[in-house]
Order: structure tokens, then C-alpha cells, then sequence
């Protein structure tokens, strides 16, 4: 019944496109060690001996920053920072342990230094029994998505082994990843052996992340064409009233 109305709700969405700010956008940075595990094998059945691991110490330690804040963990559990500019925190257990940071868009042009990340560190010393395998296992994920350059950006991981630790003879593996760029998936394995002895040994798991000081922030500015758009609309609606004021000016005549 009144077409006109169809041609102003076009013109204000066009006016609100153009009014609305742009997205908020995050740059952000990931690393995780999920399903961590061990497995024992007998490697000599007819030595009588069972495998067996015995744990003498476990050792942790988790360091959060961001926007001068700081949280630390010498046991299991999470931290976290969140701000206006980014976030930090990180989950600490004996099967899992994750590290995550990121810094929000626009940066302020405030001269401070944003830097935000979290590394985490897990550690066992053991002693294992005579002619055994033991076979670490573990899934790794890391992520690294900026959305702008940053001085230091980096997301790793690393699992890690010694036995024979104070022996002439050792065994030991050392697995390390890390990304700066893209996202990606790892299945961990590591693996060490005993002798005919029982030997003491040591393993340990780390994520850390970090992102630090954007070197150029993107602009909160609409871009030209935004104000295109904006001047286009405003005539469009212009005109518009302009012609249907005439034509109710015609009807009354």
C-alpha cells in the first residue's frame, strides 16, 4: 500500500551499515597438551619382574602476565587476566595443561607496552623397574591467529625424557614444536627403557604463548568508502522526502 516505505527501510539499513563501527577484532595465540598418558611394557617376560613406575616427586609451576598483572601456580589449577586490550590464563593438571593469550583491536595509542601470554611447566621424577618400556602419549595443539604484526608473537610446546639420570648409561627423547602462524595438531610420543637395573629418570611437559607490543594497531577510523556510502545514503533519503512532500503538495492542489 505504500511503496515508499519499502524505499526508506533500504536507506536506513544503508545508513546504519555505514554508521556501524567496525567488528572488533583479536589477535590470539594458543597452545595445549591434552590426554597425557603412560603405558609400561615388560620387555623381558621371563625375568619375573612386573613392571612397575614408582613417582618420587611432581613439580609444577604456571606464570600468567598481562597489562602489568601477574598470577603464578605451583600447583594444579587455572589462572586468568582479562582487561579491556587482552587476555592471558592457562589450566594446570596432571593430564592437561593448556597456555592461551590475546590482545583485542584497536590498541590504544598509549604508549604502554601491551604484552599478554602464560607458560606452564610440569615435571615428574620416577624410578623405573628393570627391562621396561615406558611410552609417554599425548595430543598437542597449537594456534597462532594475528590479525596485525606484533613484536614477538610465538605459541610451543615441548615433552621431554632422561633415565639413567646419575648413570653412564641413559636413554632419552625430546620433543619440541612450536608455530607462528596457523593452527596445527600433534600426536606425542616419546618412549624410555630400562636395563637390566631399575633406573631413576625424570620427564616433563611445557606449553607457553606469548604476544607482545603491536607494532601498528588497526586504525578505528572508517575508511572512505564508509563515508561514501554514508553520503549516499543521506541524499538518497533526501530525495525521497523531497519527491513525496511534491507529490502530497500535488494531491492537496
Amino acid at each position: 500500500m505504500y511503496p515508499h516505505l519499502n524505499k526508506f527501510s533500504l536507506c536506513a539499513l544503508a545508513l546504519a551499515a555505514a554508521w556501524a563501527p567496525a567488528q572488533a577484532a583479536s589477535s590470539t595465540v594458543a597452545a595445549s597438551i591434552d590426554h597425557f598418558q603412560y603405558q609400561l611394557v615388560d620387555l623381558d617376560l621371563a625375568d619375573g619382574i612386573s613392571p612397575s613406575i614408582i613417582f618420587a616427586d611432581e613439580r609444577w609451576s604456571s606464570e600468567t602476565y598481562g597489562a602489568g598483572q601477574h598470577q603464578s601456580l605451583a600447583a594444579p589449577g587455572t589462572t586468568s587476566i582479562v582487561t579491556a586490550f587482552g587476555t592471558s590464563g592457562s589450566t594446570l593438571s596432571r593430564g592437561t595443561m593448556s597456555s592461551t593469550a590475546s590482545v583485542n583491536f584497536p590498541v590504544p595509542a598509549d604508549g604502554v607496552k601491551h604484552k599478554y601470554g602464560n607458560s606452564n611447566a610440569y615435571s615428574a621424577s620416577f624410578t623405573l623397574s628393570p627391562n621396561t618400556r615406558l611410552i609417554l602419549t599425548g595430543v598437542a595443539r597449537l594456534s597462532e591467529q594475528l590479525v596485525q604484526k606484533f613484536d614477538y608473537s610465538d605459541s610451543r610446546i615441548k615433552m621431554q625424557g632422561t633415565l639413567g639420570v646419575e648413570a653412564d648409561w641413559t636413554s632419552t627423547f625430546e620433543k619440541s614444536y612450536h608455530t607462528n602462524y596457523g593452527a596445527g595438531t600433534i600426536n606425542l610420543y616419546g618412549m624410555l627403557m630400562s636395563d637390566a637395573q631399575a633406573r631413576q629418570g625424570q620427564f616433563s611437559l611445557e606449553t607457553a604463548v606469548s604476544l607482545s607490543a603491536p607494532i601498528t594497531p588497526i586504525p578505528s577510523v572508517p575508511e572512505p568508502s564508509s563515508y561514501a556510502m554514508l553520503l549516499a545514503g543521506t541524499c538518497l533519503v533526501g530525495a525521497l522526502a523531497r519527491r513525496r512532500r511534491q507529490a502530497v503538495a500535488r494531491q492537496a492542489a
